[in-house]
């Protein structure tokens, strides 16, 4: 008689199939290419929920020339908090549905799909989606409620730039054809005196108060848009203009689209958190249930530095 073998189960997983990882470049590139990041200060290894960011400022005294050392002025820690929200996004394929959305060449023989075709575009099109929503929160996040996209991990720029908080605040007037030029003259003139000789000045705005100012411009008689060079938008950069006569850069964003506020200081103090080491797609399939699961994990966070440089305008 033939001895029965004895299979032992022990839990040993080493020999079970792991995801697969994308890595972090898909996302890293997707959410530096938002607005708010795209012109703003980046830190890029900060871990858990929040880190104190150090900055130095220098109060710089002229003595006349003379023997001896008499030291004067004054230098001053700085700390900005960054707060940081630690998300992932769960999402599930089922192979099979593909047939009736691609050509049966596209997928693979087998009548169990372990491959979804376009793995790219699907997966480019998640880290997309990731970045829109975090450019939103960067702006409208509150931690009292989550705000409108529901992460109250840290306070946006709408929270944290405000009179409260030492920002110069004037009312808010929707920028048209009629007024565009003027409402954002306005702004300029309100941005803190001791920020105005820097080269990063920029009023962010929504996409119909940028619509406003263009159309305000061109309905002026002394305003000259064809001298405008719009080649680099073509090629994919930011649509932005520099306000006529003025040294500030007006940059729309969707993260204010359907907000009635601008902001006007210097780029580089938003102060936006990553973490890159964690940040990474994965998926995996699972032939019991005959799906691709996706993840993608993602950290990021705002901090502002010298809220007293802003002008908010609500």
């Amino acid at each position: 008689m033939e001895n029965k073998k004895k299979f032992s189960f022990n839990y040993d997983l080493s020999n079970l199939p792991t995801y697969n990882s994308y890595g972090s470049d898909m996302l890293i590139k997707s959410i530096l290419g938002l607005t708010l990041p795209k012109y703003a200060t980046i830190r890029p290894n900060l871990k858990g929920t929040t880190e104190k960011v150090g900055f130095v400022t220098n109060d710089v005294i002229l003595q006349d020339l003379s023997c001896g050392f008499n030291p004067t002025g004054d230098t001053t820690q700085n700390l900005v908090t960054v707060d940081l929200c630690n998300k992932k996004v769960n999402q599930q394929l089922c192979p099979t549905d593909l047939y009736d959305t691609y050509l049966s060449q596209s997928l693979s023989n087998s009548n169990f799909q372990e491959q979804v075709p376009f793995e790219e575009v699907i997966l480019t099109d998640i880290a997309n989606r990731i970045a829109n929503q975090v450019e939103k929160q960067l702006w409208n996040n509150t931690v009292a409620s989550g705000g409108t996209y529901g992460s109250a991990c840290f306070d946006g720029v709408g929270a944290l730039i405000t009179s409260g908080n030492g920002a110069t605040q004037i009312a808010y007037t929707a920028s048209t054809a009629s007024n565009g030029l003027d409402v954002f003259t306005s702004i300029y003139e309100n941005i803190p005196s001791n920020v105005l000789h820097r080269d990063d000045l920029v009023i962010f705005t929504s996409y119909s108060n940028y619509r406003g100012l263009v159309s305000s411009m061109r309905n002026s008689s002394y305003v000259n848009l064809f001298t405008m060079d719009s080649a680099g938008a073509a090629e994919g950069e930011e649509w932005s203009l520099v306000l006529p006569g003025t040294n500030v850069r007006v940059i729309p964003t969707v993260g204010l689209d359907g907000v009635s506020a601008y902001y006007a200081g210097p780029a580089s103090y938003y102060m936006v958190g990553m973490n890159a080491d964690i940040m990474e797609t994965r998926s995996v399939y699972d032939p019991f249930e005959n799906i691709i699961k996706i993840q993608s994990m993602v950290t990021y966070g705002l901090g502002i530095f010298d809220v007293a440089s802003f002008c908010v305008c609500k």
